[in-house]
Formats: C-alpha cells, sequence, structure tokens
C-alpha cells in the first residue's frame, strides 16, 4: 500500500467517527511517512509497519493521550517544518477564501435584514387587503431572518474549520513542492 491509497484509507475510516479531527490525523501520517521515506525508508514497508487502518483508529480513540501527541507535533510541523515559502502561500489561500467567503456573508446577512426592514415598513405604510397580504408579508419578514441565520451560521462555521482547513492547505501546497523537487530531481 503506497502513501496514498493509506491516506484515503485512512480518511475512509476517520469519517466514521466524528470524534476525531480527521485532517489532524491525515496531517500527522502524512508528515510522519514523508519523513521516512525523506530518511531513505520504503514507504511501502513503513506503512506496513504502521499497522491496519482499523488498528490505527481504535487506537486513536482509545488513547487520547496519543491524539494530543497528535495534535503537538502538528503545531510543531506548522511551526518549524514547513517552510516560509509554503506558509506565505497557504495563508495566502486562506486569506482570499476568508475574505470571500466574509464578503459574501456580510452580503447576505445585510440583505436578510433590508428584506426585514422592508417587509415591517411595507406592512406599516399600506394597509394589505386581507390576511393573505399579512401572511405573504411574514414568509417575506421569514426569509430575512433565514438569510440573517444563514449568513451568521456560516460565518460560525467557517471559524471552526479554519484549522482544519488550513492544515489540509498546507499539506496540499508541501505535498506540491515535493513532488516539484522530486521532479526537478529526476529531469537532472
Amino acid at each position: 500500500m503506497n502513501r496514498k491509497q493509506f491516506l484515503r484509507a485512512l480518511k475512509e475510516e476517520l469519517r466514521k467517527r466524528r470524534d476525531i479531527e480527521t485532517e489532524e490525523v491525515l496531517f500527522y501520517y502524512d508528515e510522519m511517512i514523508q519523513d521516512a521515506s525523506d530518511n531513505g525508508e520504503s514507504e511501502d514497508v513503513f506503512i506496513m509497519n504502521l499497522g491496519s487502518v482499523k488498528d490505527i483508529v481504535r487506537r486513536l480513540e482509545d488513547d487520547k493521550d496519543f491524539l494530543n501527541e497528535v495534535k503537538d507535533k502538528n503545531i510543531n510541523v506548522v511551526k518549524n517544518v514547513l517552510s516560509t515559502t509554503v506558509k506565505v502561500i497557504g495563508y495566502f489561500i486562506f486569506g482570499v477564501i476568508a475574505f470571500s467567503l466574509g464578503v459574501t456573508c456580510i452580503s447576505v446577512f445585510f440583505s436578510g435584514v433590508g428584506v426585514v426592514i422592508a417587509a415591517i415598513i411595507r406592512g406599516f405604510m399600506s394597509t394589505p387587503p386581507d390576511i393573505y397580504g399579512y401572511l405573504i408579508l411574514f414568509g417575506i419578514v421569514l426569509i430575512g431572518f433565514s438569510l440573517i441565520i444563514l449568513s451568521v451560521g456560516v460565518v460560525k462555521w467557517f471559524f471552526n474549520q479554519a484549522h482544519p482547513a488550513l492544515l489540509t492547505i498546507f499539506r496540499s501546497i508541501n505535498d506540491f513542492i515535493n513532488k516539484r523537487g522530486k521532479n526537478n530531481g529526476k529531469d537532472v
């Protein structure tokens, strides 16, 4: 089993467990395999020595200290191992995504506020001929509140997912740079 197959199998197994942070674990094992490969070890043999994916997940579930070790190692990797270039590119990509999502959420939020205010003013300024007019205005107010709640929920979700997303971006950029470096080494 190569690194990609192992990480894919581990990701599938971790998705079944909601209490384990998938990206943290994937980043940890990806770095461990990369370090072993950089030290001249066979990727396949190293992965085989790690044990089965189910055993790894069972260990993660049973040993909370190991999960803390994974998190600590990831923090150290992000701080020490990744080059400045990877960090700059990662933060730039993350910043563009955060800015785009923020602008969109602000737009949706103020659209919702505008819809609510417009419907309330419309309800007081003109009198609908019957109960159906009031129901339509009430529905429009609910749509406005839904837009407000949606934008706040997306922002909250984004802040909760920021760290795992940043780790994923770093891992992807690091893989890309490593592939480019290996390809450049072969071309020479």
